[in-house]
């Protein structure tokens, strides 16, 4: 099974590293004489607290994107912490206009989380209303809203230390969402073919203050590139490598550039 700790147990072989798993398959320490580095999920220790944190959170992660003037899907925060269905409901309502978006199709979505778990879509204010109470109540009060973006391509590249390991595209099939997770399929990029947007994903990983990032960015229908969302959690899991040997190869060369990384 080539899961990350096959990778991470490879990549430990390979540079001399001890490796085991402590729970379950999430927590992987790895050692080396005196030094000692624990990957929790795809979490890297790579990245200080602050920044990984900034890129888990979708509204401070374009809050911090537009604020240096990089290009980002907008994401506004809803924040309804303790109060009743009715009082959530107001909130709603409120908000989305606040946001600007009580007249257009919008996507609702966990501030925080991956795969495209809990992320809707609402083609009306009154369906945005509701499904945004539900998700209110599921994630204790917290979500974030876009504007929805018909989106022609969706990229992404992995960056380590101000360079691009790997660039893949993520061609969505019946799904509305390029998310790996609703049977999207990955395609192999070449590096020197798309500088462009490599240069955007390095300069958002400089302004966060990222070593270590997946930086997913999205092309719409006026031909217009912009940063969707930055994660700090590397997986490139069965729906990559599936692919074939050459995803393989290639899962196996961004892990072990990452494990290389912490000598």
């Amino acid at each position: 099974m080539h899961d990350i700790g096959y990778f991470l147990r490879c990549a430990a072989e390979d540079l001399g590293w001890d490796y085991q798993v402590l729970r379950g398959g999430w927590l992987h320490e790895l050692r080396k004489g005196g030094t000692k580095h624990y990957v929790i999920g795809y979490s890297f220790p790579h990245n200080s607290n602050t920044a990984a944190r900034v890129a888990m959170d979708k509204v401070a992660t374009y809050t911090v994107l537009s604020a240096a003037g990089i290009d980002a899907v907008q994401h506004f925060l809803v924040l309804a912490k303790g109060g009743s269905r009715r009082e959530i409901r107001r909130l709603c309502h409120e908000q989305l206009r606040l946001a600007g978006l009580s007249a257009s199709e919008v996507v609702l979505k966990p501030v925080t989380g991956s795969n495209g778990r809990d992320v809707e879509r609402a083609a009306t204010f009154r369906v945005a209303q509701k499904k945004l109470r539900l998700l209110l109540e599921r994630y204790d009060g917290v979500a974030a809203v876009s504007p929805y973006l018909s989106i022609r391509r969706e990229v992404r590249v992995i960056v380590l230390d101000g360079r691009p390991l790997l660039i893949f595209e993520k061609i969505r099939n019946a799904d509305w969402r390029h998310n790996l997770a609703f049977r999207a399929t990955p395609k192999l990029l070449p590096i020197h073919e798309n500088e462009r947007l490599i240069t955007c994903a390095l300069r958002a990983c400089e302004v966060i203050g990222l070593r270590l990032a997946a930086v997913d960015l999205v092309e719409s229908d006026d031909l217009s590139w912009r940063i969707l969302e930055v994660n700090e959690g590397i997986k490139l899991g069965s729906a990559f490598v599936g692919q074939g040997a050459e995803y393989l190869r290639a899962a196996a060369a961004v892990y072990l550039a990452i494990v290389r990384a912490l000598e």
